[in-house]
């Protein structure tokens, strides 16, 4: 038994019962979950707009073709890490950008072209990934594959000494990336089962009418009777309206 107090006002809350309620209705508890899961995953499908993704992954090299050195040295290693942020505001510039659009004929300006795209090196290394996000699964591989044809050349014009060469080109994908439907309806379980536990809870110990004698025990209240069952009585037939036998009868 726990208590709180709010000014002058004592309110029991027996821990015991409340989780019996909540155990009796554990029903009403997993059918608010069932409920809410079901609800958000309808809400997502209908409001959100899948977005599939669509990459390309390219490798960096800083090193001069024309000194007839095939050797990669760790400098080199280095130097092309680090031109990996520099490539990446190439193929995220608006002249870049607006040849990636030509070249994939898609109706877009380069404005709404680069929120689209997303660079991101692989471990820290010389390779990097170039991510091309739309509704269109299609036209996310177009653009992506777009920007591997044109970036070797682009680049290559722009950083002196250095090289860009093709590993992976973008397949169509198949997969949604976006949104989740599993994590948002889980989501919803959650929140329908926090919900519905907490309106029994705060049910139960708001609720102060008088269920049975242990309950006036908690009053410190006398028992002055008992107030018999009738309908209980009369389903087992142990006790009829007006003047009767056991069974029920009517004499």
């Amino acid at each position: 038994m726990e208590k709180m107090q709010n000014d002058d006002d004592v309110l029991d809350i027996d821990v015991v019962k409340v989780f019996h309620t909540l155990f009796r209705k554990l029903h009403v508890i997993l059918f608010c979950g069932l409920l809410f899961g079901l609800l958000s995953y309808a809400a997502v499908y209908l409001l959100v707009t899948p977005q599939y993704v669509a990459s390309i992954m390219l490798y960096v090299n800083n090193a001069s073709s024309n000194d007839g050195n095939t050797t990669i040295t760790q400098s080199d290693l280095y130097a092309s890490t680090q031109l990996v942020n520099t490539y990446s505001a190439i193929i995220t510039s608006e002249t870049f950008l607006n040849q990636v659009i030509e070249n994939a004929e898609v109706d877009l300006e380069a404005e709404s072209l680069v929120k689209k795209l997303e660079t991101e090196a692989v471990n820290d290394t010389e390779v990097f990934t170039i991510s091309v996000t739309d509704k269109d699964p299609k036209v996310a591989a177009r653009i992506a594959n777009a920007i591997a044809d044109i970036a070797p050349s682009q680049i290559s014009a722009i950083v002196d000494g250095s090289s860009v060469k093709v590993i992976d080109y973008a397949r169509i994908p198949t997969d949604i990336a976006t949104p989740d439907y599993r994590k948002y309806t889980l989501i919803g379980v959650l929140l329908g089962l926090l919900i519905s536990i907490v309106v029994i809870f705060v049910r139960t110990i708001m609720d102060t009418t008088i269920q049975s004698e242990s309950d006036l025990e908690e009053w410190d209240l006398p028992l002055l009777g008992i107030v018999p069952d009738m309908t209980e009585a009369k389903k087992y037939k142990s006790y009829e309206y007006g003047y009767g036998n056991q069974n029920g009868r009517r004499t």
